[in-house]
């Protein structure tokens, strides 16, 4: 055997073993950070009684698809912009369709409630639940998808880190979505929006912290 044929062998088997690729690590983190989430869930809080029933009406359904949409677009941008050189491409605008449905949502309900129902449906009874529970489910998912993120390479860290706290928020919100009886678009599209605003900032400074490079 040659003497170079010797040395590409060695430093063959020396080599350690491919990475697992980006978009792997992502769904392993997120499949770790949405049980953990799950296990808090069911654990403080539980689905709503009757909540078959209730998610007929597409408006109460809307509560939890938009933020699932949400989740998809932020993790979709979230996986781009730890790719230096990737563009965000159509999900960078497809994403506002969300907030445009909600606003939406919005107008219709001030045109369907009664005058004098429409501050009780905006503050509702259950804020002091509503904006802590968002947060607390949003952190084993945002803790997976951090994680998963560090191997890549973002040009903006703290972007990276809010698109991974917008993703997080949006699923959060969707589990959460499945307790609340708060069923008008007055109070989710405020309360839920501003859990995950809260949420984004959260991911925006852990990004600047924890996916420099």
């Amino acid at each position: 055997m040659k003497t170079d044929d010797l040395i590409s062998m060695l430093a063959q088997d020396a080599a350690p073993p491919p990475a697992p690729p980006l978009g792997l690590r992502v769904a392993l983190g997120l499949g770790l950070g949405f049980g953990a989430a799950l296990v808090l869930f069911f654990l403080a809080l539980g689905p709503r009684p009757f909540l078959m029933e209730a998610v007929q009406n597409p408006v109460v359904l809307a509560k939890t698809l938009l933020p699932l949409a949400l989740f998809g677009f932020a993790t979709t941008l979230g996986l781009r912009a730890v790719r230096p050189g990737v563009p965000m491409g159509r999900s960078s605008r497809i994403i506002w369709l969300v907030p445009a449905v909600l606003a939406g949502l919005v107008v219709w309900a001030l045109v369907t409630t009664p005058r004098g129902e429409m501050f009780l449906d905006w503050v509702g009874h259950s804020i002091p639940v509503c904006l802590p529970a968002i947060t607390v489910l949003s952190l084993p998912i945002m803790a997976g998808l951090i994680t998963a993120l560090r191997r890549g390479a973002p040009v903006d860290p703290q972007a990276a880190g809010a698109l991974a706290g917008l993703a997080a928020a949006g699923l959060a919100t969707a589990i959460y979505s499945t307790f609340c009886t708060e069923d008008s678009p007055l109070f989710y599209a405020t309360w839920y929006t501003v859990g995950i605003i809260l949420t984004a900032g959260l991911g925006a400074w852990a990004g600047g912290k924890w996916l420099r490079w």
